[in-house]
């Protein structure tokens, strides 16, 4: 069922739920082990809005890379995230596994790594920040003739912010973008599925993926952002939300994917081929481009060892 979503401003403003208008949900409502893992690691569950500064910001005319913070009015075509006060570098490990995910073919809108001194304009009183860089991302949902519409799947799903971890799956949200979009936005999000596993990034909430409208009615996958790896800061065995059956990245498999096209009645070919791809060409690039990214030894170190857990790249 698809249903016009409170405040909705355009045709594409729209919430997907349930004939019988209940949360989305996996089947089964006993409490597993992994369930009980999940509850453990949600208390510490590392999410970018709770530990980094964002602000809307404009690009400096003549001034090179800088920009600036409007100290009133909508803001600007940038956002930009400043560097945490409890983890070290989380712009440079923001920045170098965006960059290292267009270089494996997802959709990257432009981004840029920038000196805290060249934006004009920061509020007084930050305090002690973690870093020197801050994370700068073109907006996605601005156009010469506008804003562009755009809802996450949070949104989609009708729940409200706090409960971003919680009632929906990943199989929830291919299932959707099959019924919505194209073959190429669910390959697009199976390639970001597999790129956030293989990075170990625990934080691909519901906000973390998003529908854009680029013609007011049509929907697509947004182009990818909060691509990161989590695991430096706190270690986690499990992915924000279920897979299809699991959300422990070690149990991420073939199978488990051949498992979610099933219940998303996606092509398990595209699927499984797109998980394949991507990882191969992980596989190719990492080792290659780790040294030159702008991280420090221990993220290196720390998706190293992850990788190792996993089943999904041995399989492939």
């Amino acid at each position: 069922m698809v249903a016009l979503g409170p405040g909705a401003r355009s045709t594409g403003a729209v919430t997907a739920l349930p004939a019988n208008r209940q949360a989305w949900s996996d089947d089964g409502n006993n409490i597993s082990e992994e369930d009980e893992v999940t509850r453990r690691e949600r208390t510490l569950r590392f999410s970018l809005a709770g530990v980094q500064l964002k602000f809307s910001a404009l690009q400096n005319e003549g001034k090179g890379r800088g920009l600036t913070i409007p100290a009133k009015g909508v803001g600007g075509d940038w956002i930009v995230k400043l560097p945490a006060a409890q983890f070290e570098a989380v712009p440079e490990n923001e920045f170098s596994f965006m960059t290292l995910a267009q270089k494996i073919g997802i959709d990257v809108p432009e981004i840029d790594l920038i000196d805290l001194k060249m934006i004009e304009g920061l509020p007084d009183g930050l305090g002690r920040l973690q870093g020197e860089k801050a994370f700068a991302i073109k907006r996605f949902d601005r156009s010469e003739e506008g804003p562009v519409h755009f809802e996450d799947f949070a949104q989609v799903f009708g729940q409200y912010p706090h409960a971003k971890y919680d009632d929906a799956s990943y199989r929830n949200i291919a299932s959707v973008l099959g019924i919505e979009t194209s073959q190429d936005d669910v390959a697009e999000f199976i390639r970001r599925l597999v790129f956030s596993t293989l990075i170990g990034n625990d934080d691909m909430h519901l906000k973390n993926w998003s529908l854009i409208y680029y013609d007011r009615k049509t929907p697509s996958i947004a182009p990818a952002y909060d691509l990161l790896s989590t695991i430096p800061y706190l270690p986690s065995k499990t992915a924000a939300l279920k897979y299809a059956r699991t959300n422990i990245m070690a149990k991420f498999t073939l199978d488990e994917l051949a498992y979610l096209a099933a219940k998303a009645k996606l092509p398990e070919k595209l699927i499984l081929d797109t998980a394949k791809e991507t990882v191969a060409a992980f596989q190719e690039i990492w080792p290659k481009e780790k040294q030159h990214l702008a991280l420090g030894r221990n993220v290196i170190d720390a998706v190293d060892a992850h990788m190792e857990t996993l089943v999904l790249p041995k399989e492939c």
